[in-house]
């Protein structure tokens, strides 16, 4: 790959942190936006703040850049209004797609899948929008931003992304965290719905190929492989607290929700094998 210049926002998040290493090791320049001053002054780091839109403006004075991967966002699922989520993840994606004119960089956005709703059993690139959180509308509208606009874009609708340290608001992150800990999985109902949440280390496998390919346009992002609730937490069990079965507890059963993951993407690891990888980083 050339060695390409890279900005990312988020790059200290979840998915962030694991990206960054991939980028670094695929031999490219990366600069991590960061709201913290005394952070901004160390290497590889630059002040970006998206609940400040002056600070990415302030931006085009200065070196420019080939790639701007946007994983950075403001996400809530608990109610909070769209008024609150528009600087962070619409108006800083606004002045980001300025950035990308500019340069002439090419714009990797991290949206949500949740955008074809909440309850959808099934997603695909044919199913309408229907965005029923505030967060997934402020996804939504900065997507349209960046269509709009005609930089040279690709836009990743993930799905639940799974991985140690992951974002609790998806409940696989707690019980693998869990596990890790000892706290043996619980699981709630017959666990027969099926997902296919992806691998923090496979979304950044794929956004990579994204670079060397300059991929455009719109894709779905999640896992190639099918599981239930009941097999995810039998593997978190075998993998992490052998001899143990997760607790059960009588629940209501709930619906599948499976996402149709681009052919453009790079196929994903199965999930016990996902789990292996996260348990040979703990030695």
């Amino acid at each position: 790959m050339d060695k390409k210049r890279v900005l990312v926002t988020g790059g200290t998040g979840f998915i962030g942190r694991c990206l960054v290493d991939h980028l670094y090791d695929a031999g490219l320049v990366v600069d991590i936006g960061t709201r913290s001053l005394e952070m901004s002054e160390k290497l590889g780091f630059i002040f970006l703040d998206l609940e400040m839109p002056s600070s990415i403006i302030s931006l085009e004075n200065g070196c420019s850049y080939d790639v701007i991967i946007h994983m950075g966002a403001k996400v809530d699922f608990s109610g909070v209004t769209e008024k609150e989520l528009y600087t962070a993840n619409v108006l800083a994606t606004d002045c980001l797609v300025y950035l990308a004119k500019k340069w002439k960089a090419h714009l990797v956005f991290a949206s949500s899948s949740l955008i074809a709703g909440s309850t959808v059993q099934h997603i695909d690139r044919n199913v309408p929008d229907n965005p029923d959180y505030a967060y997934t509308k402020s996804k939504w509208i900065a997507e349209q931003i960046i269509i709009s606009s005609n930089v040279s874009s690709c836009i990743l609708r993930i799905a639940g992304v799974f991985g140690k340290d992951g974002p609790n608001h998806l409940g696989l992150n707690r019980v693998i965290d869990g596990a890790i800990n000892g706290v043996t999985p619980t699981q709630f109902g017959d666990g027969k719905a099926l997902r296919n949440y992806i691998y923090v280390h496979d979304v950044a496998r794929a956004i990579i190929s994204v670079i060397r390919d300059k991929l455009t346009g719109m894709h779905l992002m999640a896992g190639h492989e099918s599981i239930s609730i009941k097999e995810m937490m039998e593997g978190v069990c075998q993998t992490f607290l052998p001899h143990l079965s997760p607790t059960l507890k009588d629940a209501p059963g709930g619906s599948s929700q499976l996402i149709e993951p681009s052919k453009s993407l790079p196929k994903t690891r199965c999930f016990n094998n996902a789990l292996l990888d996260i348990r040979q980083s703990l030695q």
